[in-house]
């Protein structure tokens, strides 16, 4: 059986490699250059980590199943709902737009306790 470092060593090793040649491409590159590059390789990066969320799709429950620890998979505790983290990686990355997918949400007892003390309700 593979040691697990002999095979995930020289991966993380290539990916950061790559990383860093298109970093230094895109610096040292002329205006048209750098555009043919972003055109060649932006979808590449787009899909990698398309592919890399979709790993970390949430399950029924909304908890993403590699993100979650070991211990919480097997202890009955109400674990509360946090990000992904890949998914928080990415927006990070991104950018400060997640208020627009973010709604602001009432608990369902706040909810009830207020209709009930309502003099409509």
């Amino acid at each position: 059986m593979f040691d697990r470092d002999t095979i995930v060593g020289p991966l993380q090793t290539s990916v950061q490699r790559r990383l860093d040649d298109l970093s230094r491409s895109v610096d040292i590159a002329d205006r048209d250059r750098a555009a043919d590059l972003a055109e060649r390789e932006i979808p590449l990066l787009v899909e990698a980590l398309r592919a890399t969320l979709a790993t970390h799709a949430p399950d029924a429950r909304g908890h993403c199943p590699v993100c979650r620890s070991r211990m919480s998979r097997f202890l009955f505790r109400r674990r509360g709902r946090t990000p992904c983290r890949a998914y928080l990686a990415a927006q990070l990355s991104l950018g400060p737009a997640i208020e627009d997918v973010v709604t602001q949400r009432t608990k369902h007892l706040r909810r009830r306790r207020t209709a009930s003390l309502s003099p409509l309700g």
